[in-house]
């Protein structure tokens, strides 16, 4: 089942442009010069009911412009988009309940209200039945690992736990598509585990759909299944975090320890060396070549130990974003 289906999905903003000065800004108040910027320039986007997607870019890419259009929060300019069936820009009621739109750079908790109180406030709000209720307030609080800080005022805990607290407000009515803007923002690598940890378990469900965009690429490269990449306004990538490994012109690096750290200098025969550090060097080949290589070290070399690992993850979506400015 499509959960989200984006075709031609288009978003353009205006502003008058305006030269310095006070003669400046009179004539663009009288004659203003409307200069039109181009946020999102036809997305085509399909994601299927349980998929968990990274949408990521660099800034200004257009990806919160395009989860804010997918969450009803923005009408596009052009194109057709649908959310389980509905018309996000409608804001209907029936689409909301579907739906969670969570950031990590706005509270929604009330500050002197404790979780308890307000996850009531948003069975409320959601007329969520008192059965499904207490059936997803007891799965998320074990899920969260909220149990002992239910009943502490919002304003005494920590931010992570704010964050914790908000994750399980946000899904108490069971939402079927759930959009997360950078959920780890300023977290520390603790409570951002912990975010991680319940995200995944949440994917993995099955019945859910979960879209994140995020900057921090241990958010995507620990959660999501698949990796949408945006740049300009444009999807430039849409596949596996293990394609994602594949693309051409990416290479592998071959991490070897000597029994003799003086032969290193023959390694550069096989390969760009990009580090020396005593027995260890770090080498850099073809995907295609990595086999053949290390065949050839062992056979010529005395080895200690070899690893063959794809690039790290920040290089390769950086090259990515380079190769689309």
């Amino acid at each position: 089942m499509r959960a989200i289906t984006a075709r031609n999905l288009c978003k353009t903003y205006w502003f008058h442009d305006k030269e310095a000065g006070l003669g400046g800004s009179l004539r663009a108040l009288l004659r203003g010069r409307k200069v039109l910027v181009e946020a999102v320039k036809g997305v085509n986007l399909e994601v299927k009911l349980g998929e968990v997607v990274g949408l990521i870019g660099p800034n200004g890419a257009g990806k919160t412009t395009t989860l804010k259009m997918l969450s009803g929060i923005l009408h596009p300019t052009a194109g057709q988009l649908e959310v389980m069936g509905f018309l996000p820009f409608r804001r209907e009621k029936a689409f909301l309940k579907t739906i969670a739109m969570l950031t990590g750079q706005r509270n929604r908790l009330f500050w002197d209200l404790p979780a308890e109180d307000y996850f009531g406030f948003c069975k409320v709000v959601y007329e969520v039945p008192d059965e499904p209720y207490r059936r997803n307030l007891r799965e998320l609080v074990e899920l969260a690992d909220i149990g002992d800080i239910l009943r502490t005022p919002q304003r005494k805990l920590s931010f992570g736990q704010r964050k914790r607290c908000e994750l399980v407000a946000g899904l108490l009515h069971d939402p079927r598509v759930i959009f997360l803007d950078e959920p780890t923002n300023a977290m520390d690598l603790t409570s951002a585990r912990r975010i991680r940890e319940f995200i995944k378990r949440k994917g993995e469900a099955g019945n859910h759909t979960v879209v994140i965009t995020s900057h921090n690429m241990a958010d995507i490269e620990q959660v999501c299944d698949r990796v949408v990449i945006i740049s300009r306004g444009k999807i430039v990538y849409d596949g596996t975090m293990k394609d994602l490994n594949r693309i051409d012109g990416f290479r592998k690096q071959m991490r070897v320890t000597l029994t003799r750290p003086a032969e290193a200098n023959k390694l550069g025969e096989l390969g760009e060396i990009k580090s020396v550090s005593g027995q260890e060097v770090v080498l850099e080949v073809a995907a295609e070549r990595a086999a053949a290589v290390a065949s050839r070290i062992f056979a010529s070399l005395a080895v200690q130990d070899i690893s063959i690992t794809d690039p790290p993850l920040e290089e390769i979506i950086e090259a990515i974003y380079a190769r689309y400015r």
